[in-house]
């Protein structure tokens, strides 16, 4: 069993301010641009799908806390030869993931807030913090990001609650019956994003297991979408379905008008800043789940070196691929979230019902 363990909580904390990065990257963006006004409906739509994702990432490892994460689940639904060859596709889509990631945050980031300062520079001082980050116990990580995840979630309600004084309800409603499909056509962009929870997964044999841990991870499942929900209605309530469709993070624009005259003021700057946060703790949450398929592959063994090879890694893909922001948009706003649905979605959903089927059998 692995001495290096967390809580459940402490692992969905960590989980919750990673998934606050991508998060503002494609929604409500891609979702209006699939159902309009509507797009909001997408989170509540694809509700029943994140929840038997939450049941699968509980099924597929096994008991939480006995070393068995999502590789040992596959091993058991699988196989050991076809587990392997799975977590080395996890394992190149996590490093390839690391890489862009940075390059799609540091973009972000120079684009609305240090548009002085050069790329590469930004790229490599995001990737030294994630390896100083990531190259420590997991226990210290996630320490670090429950506060992280106190201080996001606390700017996120403040941002949220504020831009509801100017939000216009008549941009999202009212809701006709022809609306709907595109409402659950809206449902990929969601689960392109619930699909990054099997990095949680890979994690899971460093949690420690307690009886009340049961039915947590269903219970965030239902409010991590409503949060969805409710962060896509109040964004397409403030712009409308047809100006959100040509901005680039809706919600730092969102930011520039939020404000309570004589109280809270000019806000946006020191939100915008905090999210540099979540991008730390998106990337150091990819490095650590890298250094558990390692350990996997290495049958319980981690090269000393291993962090800084996977981060030397990641910032060459950083630094010398898709330098083009179109075919960067492009590929982490379609083909990531395909991606992260085959990856993040499908192939835990199978693995959680063949190691469900194999215990039904053990006991008939």
């Amino acid at each position: 069993m692995p001495k290096d363990q967390i809580s459940l909580r402490q692992l969905l904390m960590l989980l919750f301010a990673a998934l606050l990065s991508p998060m503002i990257q494609v929604l409500p963006r891609e979702t209006v641009m699939l159902a309009g006004k509507a797009g909001w409906l997408s989170a509540l739509a694809a509700l029943p799908v994140v929840l038997l994702l939450a049941w699968a990432f509980q099924t597929a490892p096994g008991k939480l806390g006995d070393g068995c994460g999502m590789a040992e689940g596959l091993e058991a639904a699988f196989g050991p030869w076809v587990a392997r060859g799975l977590v080395v596709l996890y394992l190149l889509w996590g490093v390839l993931l690391l890489g862009w990631n940075t390059r799609w945050c540091a973009y972000r980031a120079l684009s609305v807030n240090y548009r002085n300062a050069p790329m590469p520079l930004f790229i490599l001082a995001l990737l030294v913090l994630t390896l100083w980050l990531g190259h420590k116990s997991l226990s210290a990580f996630s320490r670090a990001g429950e506060i992280f995840a106190l201080a996001l979630g606390s700017a996120l309600l403040l941002a949220l609650m504020l831009a509801t004084l100017r939000t216009e309800w008549n941009n999202v409603g009212p809701i006709w019956l022809e609306d709907l499909p595109g409402a659950v056509g809206g449902v990929l962009p969601v689960l392109g994003l619930a699909g990054y929870g099997v990095l949680g997964a890979f994690l899971a044999g460093q949690v420690k297991r307690r009886e009340e841990n049961r039915g947590r991870l269903l219970r965030w499942g239902g409010l991590w979408c409503a949060l969805l929900a409710v962060f896509q209605l109040i964004c397409i309530g403030c712009f409308g379905p047809g100006l959100l469709r040509r901005m680039e993070t809706p919600f730092f624009m969102l930011l520039r008008g939020v404000g309570v005259p004589g109280a809270f003021e000019r806000v946006e700057s020191l939100i915008m800043s905090l999210w540099l946060l979540a991008d730390l703790t998106f990337l150091g949450l990819i490095l650590f789940v890298c250094r558990a398929m390692v350990r996997y592959l290495g049958k319980g063994k981690e090269p000393r070196w291993t962090a800084v090879v996977l981060v030397a890694a990641a910032a060459g893909l950083a630094l010398f691929t898709l330098q083009n922001l179109f075919g960067l948009s492009w590929l982490m706003e379609r083909l990531v979230p395909l991606a992260n649905v085959i990856l993040g979605c499908v192939v835990p959903l199978a693995a959680g019902l063949v190691v469900r089927w194999k215990k039904g059998k053990e006991h008939v």
